[in-house]
């Protein structure tokens, strides 16, 4: 319920699965294809842990900036780390509010 009332999305059976291992402490890898909601799975924990910090890697810096825009919206801060963005103000994690570092990698 939370997933919708803060993403306007209704969680899909496979994401809430994952979430709840992600919160359970274990490791998770999900494979799906393009449009089938991975980013959702990964916002879901922030919602559920009020001083948690995630780090998500994301091939595109373009990616990266458009969760950022999303994750605005929903009032969750997120830090797009790249090249052009690896300052040391933006390695400070704030323990009061939910953050996701979003880490982009380049070749």
């Amino acid at each position: 319920m939370q997933t919708q009332c803060v993403f306007g999305v209704h969680p899909c059976l496979w994401q809430i699965k994952a979430t709840l291992a992600i919160l359970s402490g274990k490791d998770v890898i999900c494979i799906a294809g393009t449009g089938m909601g991975k980013t959702l799975t990964f916002w879901m924990p922030l919602l559920f842990q009020p001083n948690g910090v995630q780090i998500v890697v994301m091939l595109l810096n373009l990616l990266g900036k458009q969760n950022v825009a999303s994750l605005s919206k929903a009032g969750i801060r997120a830090v797009p780390i790249n090249a052009e963005t690896a300052t040391p103000a933006n390695f400070q994690v704030s323990g009061s509010h939910t953050s996701l570092e979003l880490m982009g990698l380049t070749a």
